[in-house]
């Protein structure tokens, strides 16, 4: 029995149903129900997670209806339900050898076939569900195949299904924000543009359709654009909280921190306050330098939930900026206790250690951030800093040859050794390595120069500088 059929069937007609059935087992009387009704009882017992009223249902009905397939398939998907799907699958198909045109068998295998990330069966059986099946399913079924896709991989197949539900149906905001997420995971940043704009030309009222584009303007970095975006679809639907938001998100990476602040104030209106929320306000006050109301922010935002990271994070950034490094340290570490595996979290709490000359500490601290992230320049570079900041050079340059191969000729990495080299005595090394340098990257020297100021006083640095800017 489809969904729709049991949609007819208002909640009280199906209540009168459960009282008539319920009414038979405690008399143990024999009561008349059709087919439909009885689907109607397993359903309803399953919606309300009582499996065994529905399975002792099934059998009732199994013995009025011995030839029904729709009582076959209920039973397999009970099978499935108790975790049976090893004989679920098998039941279903033979099933379909029956009725192979039958949209709700191949539904309910696409459905087991996902859960058993067997994803290219389950686009087989989603197809021929979207063939056979009514159009009160399709919305539903192109999501299902786009996400099977997904799930292998298959982006651009993905994203072929989700215009294809569009040109069906261009209200379908899920299949909109699923393409933008598509678009988002493959890089594609130019080409999302490009898509939204053609759907907004078409549909130029779709505030989902206004709301996805101001994401995309956003990822190229276009934040007037995408602030313009926004505002339009809060022209169209005037409560649609996540675009102002995302307009707050746009407003705070263009530096408008005043009006940042107010969208998210009205967004905290438009719906209930949220511990992100406000630890977005704490951050565009911190960045205003207004440090005690973005300390009052991250604490709004840990009374609501005093778990949220990045609250923490919060206050342990404005503390690191008012210079007390035991408050700075003490949040960092709460940080990093609520995630352990958040790497950005292991750089500030390495960068206050290191401050704090606690060496030993921080190089643990890089050292775990690496084997969480064995391909991370940034945490590779600071945790030599920190090496060299100790006067350990040869264990800096140690490190600096395990960097990833893709990765050594860049010039912070170059820099770093030559840091190493110089302080080790080994001056004809370091030489030689920025002098390699110097051929594809002429304005290394400023960067050697800011990282290790000491070298400007040297002679031959300085020869070298002269050389390059002649060169340029």
């Amino acid at each position: 029995m489809h969904d729709e059929d049991l949609n007819d069937r208002d909640a009280h007609e199906i209540a009168g149903i459960v009282d008539r059935y319920e009414a038979m087992v405690a008399s143990d009387a024999t009561t008349f129900f059709d087919l439909m009704e009885l689907e109607a009882l397993i359903e309803h017992y399953l919606h309300n997670g009582r499996h065994r009223q529905a399975k002792q249902v099934l059998q009732y009905a199994a013995k009025l209806y011995p030839e029904s397939v729709s009582l076959q398939i209920r039973e397999a998907q009970l099978m499935a339900g108790s975790g049976n799907v090893k004989n679920a699958i098998p039941r279903l198909r033979t099933l379909l050898s029956f009725e192979p045109s039958n949209d709700e068998i191949h539904l309910t295998l696409a459905t087991l076939y996902s859960q058993t990330d067997q994803h290219r069966e389950a686009i087989h059986h989603y197809r021929k569900a979207l063939e056979l099946g009514d159009r009160f399913f399709r919305e539903d079924l192109f999501i299902d195949i786009a996400l099977e896709y997904e799930n292998i991989g298959h982006w651009d197949r993905a994203i072929s299904i989700l215009e294809e539900a569009l040109k069906e149906n261009p209200s379908n905001e899920t299949a909109l924000h699923e393409l933008g997420f598509c678009y988002e995971t493959v890089g594609r940043h130019s080409d999302s543009v490009t898509a939204f704009n053609a759907f907004i030309d078409a549909h130029p009222y779709s505030c989902p359709g206004w709301y996805n584009l101001g994401n995309a303007l956003q990822r190229i970095g276009d934040f007037t654009a995408a602030i313009d975006a926004y505002e339009y679809a809060l022209v169209i639907d005037e409560e649609f909280s996540p675009a102002l938001l995302q307009k707050a998100a746009a407003l705070t990476m263009s530096e408008d921190y005043t009006r940042a602040l107010e969208c998210y104030r009205e967004s905290i209106l438009m719906d209930a306050p949220q511990a992100n929320t406000y630890t977005l306000m704490g951050e565009c006050m911190e960045r205003m330098e207004k440090l005690n109301e973005a300390a009052d922010y991250y604490y709004c935002a840990l009374e609501l939930d005093g778990d949220f990271a990045d609250a923490h994070v919060g206050l342990g950034v404005v503390a690191e900026m008012r210079q007390d490094w035991p408050a700075s340290l003490k949040f960092f570490e709460k940080a990093m206790e609520l995630e352990p595996t958040n790497v950005e979290y292991h750089l500030l709490l390495g960068g206050i250690l290191r401050k704090i000359a606690m060496h030993d500490e921080a190089a643990l601290i890089y050292g775990n951030a690496l084997r969480l992230e064995p391909d991370n320049l940034e945490v590779y570079m600071d945790a030599v800093a920190n090496l060299q900041e100790d006067n350990r050079h040869d264990e800096a340059l140690t490190l600096l040859h395990n960097v990833p191969e893709v990765s050594r000729v860049d010039p912070i990495v170059l820099c770093r050794s030559f840091i190493s080299l110089y302080a080790l005595g080994r001056q004809q090394s370091a030489f030689a390595l920025l002098d390699a340098s110097l051929a594809h990257t002429p304005d290394i020297c400023a960067t050697l120069a800011g990282l290790f100021p000491p070298i400007e006083e040297d002679p031959a640095f300085g020869t070298r500088v002269l050389n390059a800017s002649k060169a340029q």
